[in-house]
């Protein structure tokens, strides 16, 4: 691995797993929208405790990623951001090509598209929570 400042400090392996898992959690994502949306979780207040759900919900994820691509501790932020870019990459293709994928009508389309957004600012801000350099004691 090259030690390069203009380089990634990761591996072609981890590019490819924290990629991958960028795919993956997009699509399942994806699915849980349009799942929700069915019950009603982007109506009203139910939208707000969906958004704050995500929150703590996202958290393990990072965890899984990072032990997924085998990161180091000042890897988890850039980790993070590679996941969520390949995610809302996804997320823009299928929106435009399929947007079916997230279940009936333009409303329910829209509100999963946030949600996916969100999600991935979420994932990057607590990737960068847990890239924090320690106080010192």
């Amino acid at each position: 691995m090259s030690t390069s400042p203009t380089r990634l400090p990761f591996s072609s392996g981890q590019m490819a797993r924290l990629i991958l898992a960028g795919v993956v959690f997009w699509f399942v994502g994806a699915l849980i929208c349009r799942w929700v949306g069915t019950i009603g979780a982007f109506d009203g207040a139910n939208r707000a405790l969906l958004y704050a759900a995500l929150v703590p919900g996202t958290f393990p994820v990072i965890l899984l990623v990072r032990r997924i691509a085998g990161l180091a501790a000042d890897q988890v932020a850039l980790g993070s951001a590679v996941v969520t870019a390949a995610a809302i990459a996804c997320d823009g293709v299928a929106l435009a090509m399929i947007p079916q994928l997230y279940g009936a009508g333009i409303e329910q389309t829209a509100a999963s598209g946030a949600v996916i957004l969100w999600g991935g600012a979420v994932a990057i801000a607590i990737g960068c929570w847990l890239n924090r350099v320690p106080a010192p004691r």
